[in-house]
């Protein structure tokens, strides 16, 4: 699985739109579990308002399993929809975006309630801070006591993390490294050590 970008810390903007208020939340939501209890507490924390309508891509930004949206109420495809294509089109994966809106007297029709909630989450998303998420893969490497300054190094270039040594006639090393790059690490790896550093998955 290839990393990818998820919020770094919540993020809470507000803006009026031909006096209506729209409060739009967002937050890290890993699993669809998340999001809904998430959702959850912004609806009832804002219990008063009008609608509470909600997007999330809760998990990879390319896994639709961890996709969804609701209108609460709002007509279809005029809330949930707008917002859930901020989100898609952001790259960010298992974020989840709920917009609070307090009717404020002035129909905004359909495409100008579109806008509205689309422009709301992407307010958020512009001051949303992001960070990488690394899907890691486990190593087992084998190797003569020479080799193991090599291994280190190669491990530190690729961002990996050296989680256990054991010692022996040879040195063990278990290594986490990211999934990215796995193929890449273990071909420089073999190729250093000339055929003497032994490589099992997991």
């Amino acid at each position: 699985m290839s990393s990818y970008l998820i919020p770094g810390k919540p993020v809470i903007v507000e803006q009026k739109v031909k006096r209506s208020l729209f409060i739009c939340y967002i937050e890290h939501c890993p699993t669809r579990k998340d999001a809904d209890s998430f959702i959850h507490r912004i609806a009832e924390k804002h219990a008063d308002a009008n609608h509470n309508c909600w997007a999330c891509v809760a998990g990879s930004p390319n896994d639709p399993t961890g996709y969804g949206m609701n209108d609460d109420g709002e007509p279809r495809g005029c809330a949930g929809k707008p917002m859930f294509n901020v989100l898609q089109h952001s790259g960010v994966g298992e974020i989840c975006a709920v917009v609070s809106r307090y009717f404020g007297g002035i129909k905004l029709g359909t495409g100008g309630m579109a806008r509205a909630y689309s422009s709301s989450v992407q307010l958020a998303m512009d001051e949303l801070e992001t960070i990488t998420k690394i899907h890691y893969c486990q190593l087992s490497l084998t190797l003569p006591y020479s080799f193991l300054k090599t291994a280190e190094h190669l491990v530190a270039a690729e961002n990996g993390i050296i989680t256990d040594t054991e010692y022996g006639a040879d040195i063990r090393l278990h290594v986490d490294i990211p999934q990215d790059t796995e193929q890449d690490f273990i071909e420089r790896l073999r190729e250093a050590g000339q055929g003497g550093i032994q490589v099992i998955k997991g």
